[in-house]
């Protein structure tokens, strides 16, 4: 019966959140609050300012440097200069088809090659020990003339 009781507590209990209290006895804010300095000094009105400026600057500069006759925008020359060339572009283009075939090639080549088949060994760390007499393989016959069978 207890814990009907506990749940009924905890579901009457509020869910109120309490703000917290700082340390200053000022208040920051309602009407005991002191006001604010409010002016177009902030950071955010002197960027739109400055950019503002800049931008009409900037388009009295750019009817300036397009009326000079037969010479390009600035933009576009730095375009031009910077820009690879079309005969550069299918050099290279070849160039990567050539090695992106002979990549797909090699795939094929790779992947259809078999592996060599597994030798399953009852003892294989028997290979791995010495003789215990330290006498080493052919010391004693001839084994030129042995062939491996393995199956």
């Amino acid at each position: 019966m207890s814990f009907l009781c506990r749940a009924g507590v905890a579901a009457t209990r509020s869910t109120r959140v309490v703000q917290k209290r700082f340390g200053s006895h000022a208040a920051h804010n309602g009407p005991e609050a002191p006001p604010t300095n409010e002016g177009f000094t902030s950071d955010g009105f002197k960027v739109i300012l400055i950019g503002a400026v800049g931008l009409i600057a900037w388009s009295r500069i750019d009817e300036h440097l397009t009326k000079q006759g037969e010479e390009k925008h600035p933009f576009t020359r730095y375009i031009e200069y910077y820009m690879r060339s079309e005969e550069e572009s299918n050099r290279l283009n070849e160039q990567h088809m050539k090695l992106a075939k002979q990549n797909a090639d090699d795939k094929v080549l790779f992947d259809g090659a078999q592996r060599p088949p597994k030798v399953q060994l009852r003892c294989p760390d028997l290979l791995s020990n010495a003789s215990g007499r330290c006498i080493e393989a052919g010391a004693n016959i001839n084994v030129a003339d042995v062939v491996a069978k393995y199956h």
